[in-house]
């Protein structure tokens, strides 16, 4: 753990104590850039509600502050709806993302300062994993007395699959390069929010603060960074184009409202304050003007994880090729080739030798790739066989490349688990596919929790492992708490006779224990 500083700049603390009334109703941005710890306050509003708590506004990954201000209106609204507002850096600020127990323990921290500050409580208003941060700095960290309630605005309180993507081990080449993997990313892994959901939801101070969320629906437009994170999820079920709705519930809290939002829009004051602001009290309990029939009570758009996707990475110097087979009646593939620089060309090469010409959207990513070029491409309705992908540029680059499947034959194709996790097993249905025909290869590594400074070292376990028939992969027990990073490669012929290839990527979190998450 970092050891938090709880010093304040004293400059900042002169200009924000010698506030007087005349500030009231002026308007400004609190500023932003400051190091991690430092926290600002908000102007105060003409018409501040006196009996109102303050609203601490907590960012999320790789992200700072000024995310709620800087073209973003959710200042503004709470500022015309009354409220006293505060802003804190946590460490990402810096550029290196941490996990929920450094963030967490700072936020604490800074929690109990800013409600001495005040004398009165806060209202927690999170987005993304500032709402994770958020729950460990009052339950873990003990920091609830100061807080009545908490709203997490598309939080990954179940994790997120991107981050699964970016420890595995097609996407290495690219994350090593752009520093991807940290401990904020890694900690957002399925299998160790699992982990952190265990230690949480039945700990004693878990219900000391009432938690209430809102998930999303919508991706980003197309070419964005949340189209191609909705698109990669859409496997795992409805999502805001980085969380799925269904990792957005949280045990022991309240679903408000699943709205055509995206991860980016969620945060935005003229999207979702009015929902929340029932719920900006001190008390801890609602406004009266809440109808509690709106809330949603049940866990839903949940689906079953099906292959939908082939997945490949490396490093290349002026050209690389992929080869990609797609077998008949797929509806739509869409080809996105990431690279931590853009690349001079995209070449789509069809089975029968002809260069297919499509719009290609290059944008740069954010989120847990930020800072990749991502190059996404549309073929509705390609032509089975065998695809070249072809990818040019001056320099050496690495690149993940990603294939998503609109296909019926995705969910014919499951990774299942057994036992305790510690087994897993690839399963097909024979109705539709040449079980025997089918090769399976599988990588394994693992990467330590304790003594691995931004999570960046790891140790391959098993390297392209083939498979027979009904074979399980043993996932084989370390000495130490880590996360297995699971590949599975798929490559089989459609009872037509089609060929086909379909990629998995799977995380499991052992604790110190021994137990599998």
């Amino acid at each position: 753990m970092k050891k938090v500083f709880s010093l304040l700049f004293v400059w900042f603390l002169v200009m924000t104590a010698v506030a007087t009334p005349a500030d009231a109703g002026k308007f400004t941005n609190p500023g932003s850039g400051g190091a991690p710890g430092t926290w600002y306050i908000g102007s105060t509003p003409d018409n501040l509600n006196p009996s109102a708590p303050v609203i601490l506004f907590v960012q999320g990954l790789n992200s700072s502050a000024s995310t709620w201000y800087d073209n973003n209106d959710m200042y503004e609204t709470a500022y015309n709806n009354g409220y006293q507002t505060a802003f804190l850096e946590l460490y990402d600020s810096s550029g290196t993302s941490e996990d929920m127990w450094d963030n967490g323990s700072l936020l604490a921290a800074k929690i109990q300062e800013i409600y001495n500050y005040f004398g009165k409580k806060l209202v927690l208003v999170t987005h993304s994993k500032g709402g994770i941060d958020a729950q460990t700095a009052l339950v873990h960290y003990n920091a609830y007395p100061y807080v009545s309630n908490v709203i997490t605005l598309g939080s990954p309180h179940y994790g997120s699959q991107l981050a699964d993507l970016a420890y595995s081990s097609w996407a290495s080449w690219l994350t090593d390069i752009l520093g991807s993997k940290s401990d904020g990313t890694y900690s957002l892994q399925t299998s160790y929010m699992n982990y952190f959901r265990s230690i949480t939801d039945h700990h004693a101070n878990v219900n000391k603060n009432n938690y209430y969320t809102l998930a999303g629906t919508k991706w980003g437009s197309f070419g964005s960074s949340l189209y191609w994170g909705g698109l990669y999820l859409s496997q795992y079920g409805t999502n805001d184009g980085a969380v799925t709705v269904a990792n957005a519930y949280l045990p022991n809290g309240q679903m408000l409202r699943i709205g055509d939002w995206n991860h980016s829009t969620i945060k935005y004051g003229s999207s979702t304050f009015s929902i929340f602001k029932p719920f900006l009290t001190t008390n801890g309990a609602a406004s009266s003007s809440i109808q509690t029939a709106s809330l949603v009570s049940e866990k839903g758009f949940e689906s079953d994880e099906a292959g939908s996707h082939v997945i490949r990475g490396g490093i290349f110097q002026q050209t690389a090729v992929e080869n990609l087979t797609v077998e008949s009646n797929v509806r739509t593939l869409t080809i996105n080739w990431m690279s931590d620089q853009p690349v001079d060309t995209l070449t789509m090469i069809s089975p029968d030798h002809q260069t297919v010409n499509v719009p290609v959207d290059v944008y740069q990513e954010e989120g847990v790739f930020q800072g990749a070029w991502n190059h996404v491409a549309v073929i509705n309705q390609p032509m089975s066989g065998e695809w070249k992908i072809e990818a040019k540029n001056d320099d050496t680059s690495a690149y993940l490349f990603v294939a998503t499947f609109d296909s019926e034959l995705t969910k014919n194709i499951k990774l299942k688990p057994k036992n305790n996790k510690d087994k897993w097993v690839i399963e097909m249905d024979g109705t539709k596919i040449k079980t025997k025909k089918t090769k399976v290869e599988y990588s394994l590594d693992f990467v330590a929790k304790e003594n691995n400074p931004g999570k960046k070292k790891g140790k391959k376990l098993k390297e392209k492992v083939s498979l027979s028939e009904h074979e399980e992969i043993m996932i084989p027990k370390q000495n130490e708490a880590g996360v297995y990073h699971l590949t599975i490669d798929i490559k089989g012929e459609t009872l037509d006779g089609k060929p086909f290839e379909r990629t998995f990527v799977q995380t499991i979190y052992k604790d110190e224990k021994g137990n599998m998450y």
